[in-house]
């Protein structure tokens, strides 16, 4: 039995019982149920028979983890997790990388944790120095697997505890190194102690908002499932839950779905190189197309690509993103490609140059987002603190932090970004 929790709603469902509890749809949607009798709780500390506690510690065997635990929240809820658990460790500060996501801002924001940047070469790269001296002074180390143009950087044998941003790359567990790039390594293959917060929804078949909190052998989980009570729903969707314990009886009994996707983007990423586009490298199951080699801008390329009927994860001024998943088919390979060939080729563009900017912190996180704020025209913003976390979504990286200085090149930045207002403290 690989999957107790979809065995549990459908016998629920066939028992079709009076449905006098939440949700208030009163079963309409059969499988979105509460925490009736029988199916767990995702937040008990001590549920070790339960369904869901029965399913995550088949993720974990899968994932080759100590402990897993599933989000319903998404990565944001497993990242806010681990350095909930650092916090209690009695972490103040954290080094990590500038291009990390918001969810890493918003949480040192509630947890008063000080960050550390470490400055990339380029955005939104999250290959930084991860050297002892770089980050000296920090108690824990925060790393992105995977940046959106599907670049990599991890620490070597580092000596701080160690939170992996790994949203990109759940499926990484599952691919044939040899085959398809061996620096592409998930976090769990890491070889020292780390706890991943990664997304099921990215790459793997499962609903928005499922994810998973990984424990490597070495790390503390023992008050896992307490802090990320902390910052979950009370509620958490049993549709999502569903869909995590879905994906552990596919991929039991197709174990290599993810490198036949794999396979597949390979080709295209060959055919599309004969073919004369530029891609940038990136991990396997995605395509980073350096759109201005085509002669456009990324968010022209993308529209062309939209008016074929393909719409792609993620376009800037330079690139578009192809985002693939553990169940892309050649069919949709060959659909991809067609609506490729499809863009004309014009003039060579220069590639646009986004600066990276290293802004004057004058307050703590938590200082400024807690203060009275008001929004202002980018224009207008020089001189002013920053209050807000400012981010265009995708990727969801914050340009300038909260209770940095806001100059004339940050302005010239955000505007770059195309982020056309920002929050100041008053």
């Amino acid at each position: 039995m690989n999957t107790p929790i979809v065995d549990f709603l459908e016998d629920y469902t066939k028992r079709d019982p009076l449905r006098l509890h939440m949700p208030g749809h009163n079963g309409e949607n059969p499988h979105d149920i509460t925490e009736v009798a029988g199916a767990d709780s995702l937040f008990e500390t001590d549920n070790s028979g339960g369904v869901i506690a029965w399913s995550e510690q088949i993720a974990a065997k899968i994932f080759g983890a100590e402990r897993t635990c599933y989000s319903a929240g998404g990565s944001t809820l497993a990242i806010q997790t681990a350095l909930a658990l650092l916090k209690a460790q009695g972490c103040k500060t954290i080094a990590a990388g500038r291009c990390s996501h918001r969810s890493l801002v918003s949480a040192a924001a509630l947890l008063d944790l000080d960050i550390k940047w470490l400055y990339p070469q380029e955005y939104p790269s999250a290959a930084v120095d991860f050297s002892e001296e770089a980050v000296s002074g920090a108690y824990a180390l925060f790393v992105t697997n995977i940046d959106y143009y599907g670049g990599t950087c991890r620490a070597v044998s580092p000596k701080l505890p160690v939170v992996c941003d790994n949203a990109h790359g759940a499926y990484l567990k599952f691919v044939n190194k040899a085959a398809f790039g061996r620096e592409y390594l998930h976090p769990m293959e890491f070889g020292y102690p780390v706890i991943s917060a990664e997304s099921a929804h990215k790459t793997l078949p499962a609903l928005t908002g499922a994810a998973y909190l990984h424990f490597s052998k070495g790390t503390d989980y023992s008050r896992a499932k307490e802090m990320s009570a902390m910052f979950g729903s009370s509620s958490p969707s049993y549709l999502i839950l569903e869909s995590l314990d879905r994906w552990n009886g596919k991929f039991l009994s197709d174990q290599d779905c993810v490198n036949r996707a794999c396979a597949s983007v390979l080709r295209l990423k060959k055919r599309l190189i004969a073919a004369g586009f530029t891609l940038r490298k990136s991990d396997p199951l995605r395509i980073t197309i350096n759109a201005r080699r085509w002669g456009y801008s990324g968010q022209d390329f993308a529209a062309l690509l939209r008016s074929h009927g393909v719409e792609c994860e993620l376009a800037d001024a330079n690139y578009v993103v192809l985002l693939f998943s553990a169940v892309t088919t050649t069919e949709d390979c060959q659909r991809a490609e067609i609506s490729l060939e499809l863009i004309p080729r014009l003039e060579e563009l220069p590639l646009i140059k986004y600066p990276v900017i290293k802004p004057k912190k004058e307050l703590s996180v938590r200082e400024a987002v807690f203060r009275r704020q008001k929004s202002v025209p980018v224009a207008e913003a020089a001189g002013k603190l920053c209050g807000g976390i400012q981010t265009p979504c995708p990727p969801c990286i914050p340009i300038v932090m909260p209770g940095e200085r806001i100059d004339g090149e940050i302005v010239e930045a955000l505007q770059l970004y195309g982020v056309k207002t920002v929050s100041v403290l008053e």
